[in-house]
């Protein structure tokens, strides 16, 4: 089943790699936000119908989702590379098998996740120091996000996988009016019924069902490749150890990093719940902000597995080299808007003044140092085009406890000082232990 006509990454493989990145990114960027503004509506629904108790209930709850969300990300992020290296060498026969033995393994692997969530959340919160009372909040929520982690992971995996093949617009598309539908069924259930911070987790996995009915719809009309039309819906167990190595490494990489988020959290408690709220409430306005980088990233990362599949090697090179460039135009434009307009970024989520100061405070220090993510962020995602997974798991782990070990020991003394610190420490490892590398890996490749 090999036939061109099934790709549609023409202009992955033959146009100029500047507007290839900006034109195919454009989707995933935008995606990025709408998925941003889930969390981030949840927060401002919270923070201004139910109040300060509420808002940190949810504020401790999303390093706990976050660590379930990267890890089903994370497979999908794996197995959309090998999709798109399967795409662009013509594979359709291997890429179905793939594909269906993934809908399969991955459905199981939610399910255990969400087993997991339910039992050890509390005990793991109340070990932190949070109080009874915002444990029992962040607990309400948690239950209903954890029923519904099998919807989150078809979910990214069906707009992964249809990136992969070349069609960033539909999932994009997708991502749109579900959160327009999010946002206003936040307003309905909390504002409206009184549903508090249930209905919020409510509003967010039913938009996930939604979401994914959509795309597995479209898949089947519209992308042959991927449709399971008169297929043995078996799971191809001779594929499990390849779908494994592209999947385990990706997915532990996106959860350390947010473990790490959640550890260092943690090391905030003592210095008081407005100082935890206000870290979060930067972390949502930072999450927000790195949807750029990351989109023009994910838009390289595609872009590096179908030419390197088809065997264009030099075009590998020039995608990795463009997206540098793009890197530090995205810091002059980025970092700017964070260092001044901080306080009204923050202010968004909360009135307390308290709260406002914490998180302003983490953003006027971290904005122009931003560039050391985004060029860490390209780097790790050359090598996760090449499929060089666990080179980036060990970039990642490294990073990570780089920023545990040195926010131990400098929030005490600095608190969320101490722990930019520690995360510029984090992602300078990357830069300049990996930089050099993937300079030399460029100039090799092929």
């Amino acid at each position: 089943m090999k036939n061109d006509k099934a790709n549609q990454s023409g202009a992955l493989l033959n146009a100029p790699p500047l507007k290839t990145v900006l034109v195919f990114a454009v989707p995933i960027i935008l995606g990025n936000v709408f998925q941003q503004l889930y969390n981030i509506v949840d927060a401002i629904v919270v923070g201004r119908f139910l109040g300060d108790s509420a808002l940190n209930g949810i504020s401790i709850a999303a390093p706990i989702m976050d660590i379930f969300y990267s890890l089903l990300l994370g497979v999908s992020i794996g197995v959309g590379v090998l999709v798109g290296r399967l795409s662009g060498a013509g594979d359709w026969e291997k890429l179905k098998r793939v594909h269906i033995t993934t809908l399969f393994a991955g459905g199981a692997v939610s399910l255990l996740f969400t087993l997991t969530g339910l039992l050890f959340s509390r005990g793991i919160l109340l070990r932190q120091g949070y109080s009874a009372e915002s444990v029992d909040e962040a607990m309400h929520y948690l239950t209903i996000i954890f029923s519904g982690l099998i919807f989150c992971f078809f979910y990214n995996y069906l707009a992964s996988a249809l990136r992969s093949w070349g069609n960033s617009r539909l999932p994009f598309t997708v991502l749109l009016v579900s959160s327009v539908l999010h946002a206003l069924l936040d307003l309905l259930l909390c504002g409206v019924f009184g549903l508090g911070i249930t209905g919020v987790a409510c509003s967010t996995v039913f938009c996930q069902l939604l979401s994914t009915l959509w795309m597995a719809l479209y898949i089947e009309k519209k992308c042959p490749p991927l449709s399971l039309k008169g297929e043995r819906l078996r799971p191809d167990l001779s594929l499990l150890g390849t779908i494994a190595g592209y999947a385990w490494a990706a997915a532990l990489q996106q959860a350390v990093v947010t473990v790490g988020r959640f550890l260092v959290q943690g090391m905030l408690s003592p210095l008081g719940d407005t100082t935890v709220t206000g870290y979060n409430m930067g972390m949502r306005v930072e999450q927000f902000v790195f949807c750029f980088p990351q989109g023009i990233n994910a838009a390289m990362v595609v872009a590096i597995a179908q030419n390197l599949g088809h065997g264009n090697t030099d075009r590998v090179r020039r995608f990795f080299y463009t997206n540098l460039k793009i890197m530090v135009a995205l810091l002059v434009i980025l970092g700017t808007a964070v260092f001044f307009l901080a306080p009204r970024l923050v202010g968004v989520f909360s009135g307390n003044p308290d709260v406002i100061a914490a998180g302003a405070k983490y953003l006027h220090i971290m904005a122009f140092l931003y560039i050391l993510s985004y060029f860490g962020e390209t780097i790790q995602s050359f090598f996760r085009g090449l499929g060089r997974l666990r080179l980036t798991m060990a970039a990642s782990g490294g990073s990570i406890l780089l920023r545990v070990g040195l926010s131990y020991l400098l929030v005490p003394v600095w608190g969320i000082g101490g722990i930019c610190a520690a995360v510029v420490a984090g992602w300078c490892l990357i830069v300049f232990g990996f930089g050099s590398y993937s300079l030399y890996c460029a100039r090799r490749i092929g």
